[in-house]
């Protein structure tokens, strides 16, 4: 499907790309992206209201996350590690590898916008209803690939030797494809898609250009922070349920349906985040 450009679109395009550290998906059927992410801004993050039901009975969620008490910083990598009572950080519900696991970079389908080749994954998140609280932050985001001589081989990250987010850096034979860049935060509203399962609240679609050089059998290691940028953001901290993540299964490109306008609504919606956040700086 070919995308034709408007006149508006043109003019964004020809002012250049747009920096900006925060961005707000707060708008149904927009896109983020960020320049300084190691994608070089090529990363799309979006929330279509287009999909139906995503909930975990429909999907396979291969990350989910809850944080406990009042909430606050939430943080999650999938494992292949099979005891829930040994999952590491805020990882959460059963596993026999149900709904915690890693993806085989050959399970993974991607679609295709404008001649370019994504993998597409989804976020569910599950915040309260009531304002502020219902927006959530992305604060740190890295997907990494399976490497050394036992690619295939299950990656059993534990409480034990995942402490923290730094140790999935480290972490042998886990080379880093992707990561959203020091700085940069994603702000969600759990209200556009209000609901468990109703629709998910954020499409990150990565080209699969990053992920050259993996073997088609490597492991796919997501490690993802949430809730960090509050309080500069009020409400955007990690509360109530669950946030899962999943992933396009199958093989072959597939055409987005809509909107037309995928990518040139990221370069309008991150210059109206520009805009408020020098707003808000200069008010302070």
């Amino acid at each position: 499907m070919k995308f034709a450009l408007t006149a508006a679109a043109v003019a964004l395009l020809a002012a250049g790309p747009v920096l900006a550290t925060e961005c707000s998906l707060f708008t149904k059927d927009s896109t983020c992206t960020f320049a300084t992410d190691t994608s070089n801004g090529t990363a799309l993050y979006t929330n279509p209201s287009n999909l139906s039901n995503i909930g975990s009975g429909v999907i396979n969620p291969f990350l989910g996350t809850q944080v406990g008490g009042n909430g606050g910083i939430e943080l999650g990598v999938n494992t292949d590690d099979p005891t829930v009572n040994t999952l590491p950080l805020n990882d959460k519900r059963d596993n026999a590898n149900t709904f915690t696991t890693t993806l085989r970079l050959n399970q993974l389908g991607f679609v295709t916008i404008n001649g370019v080749d994504y993998f597409d994954f989804f976020l569910d998140i599950n915040e309260p209803n009531s304002t502020p609280n219902n927006l959530l932050s992305i604060d740190r985001l890295a997907i990494f690939g399976q490497t050394g001589a036992t690619r295939g081989a299950d990656i059993n990250l534990n409480n034990t030797n995942i402490t923290s987010l730094a140790d999935v850096d480290v972490f042998p034979n886990l080379q880093n494809v992707y990561r959203l860049g020091a700085g940069n935060d994603l702000l969600m509203n759990y209200n556009l898609f209000a609901g468990s399962g109703l629709g998910y609240d954020l499409s990150l679609l990565v080209p699969t250009s990053a992920f050259a050089g993996l073997a088609a059998n490597s492991r796919i290691v997501f490690a993802v922070q949430y809730g960090g940028a509050d309080p500069a953001t009020p409400g955007a901290a990690a509360q109530d349920g669950f946030e899962e993540w999943a992933a396009l299964a199958g093989s072959g490109p597939r055409q987005v349906p809509e909107p037309g306008t995928l990518a040139l609504l990221g370069l309008g919606a991150l210059a109206l985040a520009k805009t408020k956040r020098r707003q808000r700086q200069a008010a302070e």
